[in-house]
């Protein structure tokens, strides 16, 4: 499994005074040489996931937990769907806003978002990715406040 954790990140305890905190899983070769730059830019500290490869590598598939999953503020899931981790975050952390490439098919029929994830059309413009995630953090964290 190929991850990406910048020291800085994941560094401060609360979210008051930081940045948030962004996972990228992806398996695309491209993103894994990526800065990240657009996202930080937006605001964002950057962690990246390759994903396993094989699924038993996935300590989420396993019923186990994930330090960038349990650190993160929210996540954008670009893995292969049938593989369940977008599933598995939102049950470790059903609070955790995760943002689901939804891809679009010929015959016009969509990939299926597990329960809770927030639907991303792909191919997705980085900005509109970035506007995606602030939104879905912005409303996680009005929820949070309201919770109390």
């Amino acid at each position: 499994m190929q991850q990406r954790v910048p020291r800085r990140t994941w560094s401060s305890p609360a979210l008051t005074g930081r940045r948030p905190r962004l996972l990228v899983e992806d398996d695309r070769p491209a993103l894994a040489i990526s800065d990240f730059s657009l996202f930080k830019d937006a605001g964002f500290d950057v962690a990246f996931c390759r994903g396993a490869g094989d699924p038993q590598g996935c300590p989420l598939l396993r019923g186990q937990r994930c330090v960038l999953v349990d650190g993160a503020d929210v996540v954008l899931h670009g893995l292969d769907p049938g593989l369940g981790v977008a599933a598995a975050i939102r049950r470790q952390r059903p609070e955790l806003p995760v943002v689901v490439h939804q891809r679009h098919h010929q015959d016009g029929t969509l990939d299926p978002v597990p329960a809770g994830c927030v639907p991303l059309r792909y191919p997705c413009s980085v900005s509109g990715q970035i506007d995606a995630l602030l939104r879905a953090e912005a409303a996680a964290r009005h929820a949070a406040a309201v919770r109390g």
